[in-house]
């Protein structure tokens, strides 16, 4: 059973993300609650002034680049996708490999799915989510390394000056990242100053910087930048990211890789 918090956090990044309306049976049918239970939701964002509610559901007042959601929320969000670009970004990694996942929940499915074939992998796994480190915790041929640093309690990501000290004596041979958003003007996006200033030093230190983002994440931008396109070797996503983001983007010499749904 959800929250309350994490039902509100996660209404407010259904509507950010679609920028239209959402109905009451819809939210319920996502959630797994009552439409009695979300009608409550509803009313408590429309006093807290971030939504409008209309006949049978609601509106986003202002979509806000600033808000952030707790890890689990952004777990349950598109979940199958997410699998299926884990599963994909993992056959890139090689026995012996050294590579970097970020705090995002994306990076998380990318460990997952090295998990089902790490007895054979040999790998080490620097990362600076907390959750990620949890899960990977104990698995046969992967050696875990935990960044140090500040830990942030909404997305349990390691972030501030002992991280970034501890990552400048690592070599990392892939770094697979999430972002907020991302586009062409503006590369890949994120909504906090640390996690901004992290990722931007990650970038800067990896052989190969992997982007793991769904389709929801193309055409959005968070406050800052912390790459731009040039900047990016690979962009992994899945059948629903715009066809004519990801040509240009091949265009611009990023390779992108398309998780397409089992048949």
């Amino acid at each position: 059973m959800t929250s309350m918090d994490e039902r509100l956090a996660e209404i407010l990044h259904i509507l950010d993300r679609r920028q239209e309306r959402v109905d009451v049976r819809e939210l319920s049918e996502i959630m797994g609650v009552s439409t009695v239970t979300i009608r409550n939701d509803l009313n408590t964002l429309a006093r807290e002034g971030k939504i409008l509610r209309v006949h049978g559901g609601a509106v986003r007042v202002k979509p806000s680049k600033t808000e952030e959601y707790t890890f689990k929320t952004r777990q349950r969000l598109c979940a199958d996708e997410k699998y299926r670009i884990g599963s994909l970004a993992a056959s890139l990694v090689n026995p012996m490999d050294f590579i970097l996942l970020d705090s995002s929940t994306t990076a998380l499915a990318v460990g997952r799915a090295l998990q089902d074939r790490s007895s054979e992998m040999d790998i080490t796994i620097v990362t600076t989510g907390i959750w990620t480190a949890v899960e990977l915790m104990g698995t046969r041929g992967i050696n875990v390394v935990v960044a140090g640093g500040n830990l942030r309690s909404v997305t349990g990501s390691l972030v501030g000056p002992l991280a970034r000290d501890f990552l400048k004596k690592i070599n990392i041979r892939r770094a697979f990242l999430g972002a907020w958003g991302i586009t062409l003007e503006e590369g890949v996006t994120d909504i906090n100053l640390l996690e901004v200033e992290l990722k931007q030093m990650i970038v800067e230190l990896a052989e190969e910087v992997i982007m793991v983002l769904d389709s929801s994440k193309f055409g959005e931008t968070g406050m800052v930048s912390f790459a731009a396109i040039n900047q990016i070797d690979c962009v992994i996503t899945d059948e629903k990211a715009p066809a004519d983001i990801v040509e240009a983007m091949r265009g611009q010499g990023v390779r992108v890789m398309i998780a397409k749904n089992a048949p």
